[in-house]
């Protein structure tokens, strides 16, 4: 190789050098304040997440109207202790449940006579 070619790789690659640094300087203000944002997004994320775990965390709280409303429901009425809301069984328990604490109180011998219908039970005198 000659030396005008030797000299040309030289200068080329300073050029390429002093290029990338020239590039990586002007970019590193970039970087920092895209890291800088990032940060601010993960402390986002960390705070939201532990308001979410010291909210879970927390008891539950049942008011007493929510609490006047369930000790209100039939259990022939609730799903989780085996009844079923659509029943006649939870029409008849319903009907003297909340009859008994209204001024017009509901005839309720139609649903019971359903309901013993759909039990299958003989009626009484039989």
């Amino acid at each position: 190789m000659g030396d005008m070619t030797v000299t040309a790789i030289v200068v080329g690659a300073v050029v390429l050098f002093l290029g990338g640094g020239v590039t990586g300087w002007s970019l590193a203000a970039k970087q920092s304040a895209a890291l800088e944002v990032q940060g601010e997004q993960f402390a986002a994320l960390q705070a939201g997440q532990a308001s979410i775990v010291d909210a879970a965390a927390r008891p539950v709280v049942l008011d007493a109207e929510l609490r006047s409303s369930l000790a209100g429901t039939p259990p022939a009425c609730v799903q989780v202790l085996g009844g079923d809301p659509l029943s006649a069984q939870c029409a008849m328990i319903s009907c003297w449940s909340y009859g008994q604490s209204g001024a017009n109180r509901p005839e309720c011998s139609t649903i019971m006579k359903a309901a013993i219908d759909r039990l299958g039970c003989p009626a009484e005198g039989e």
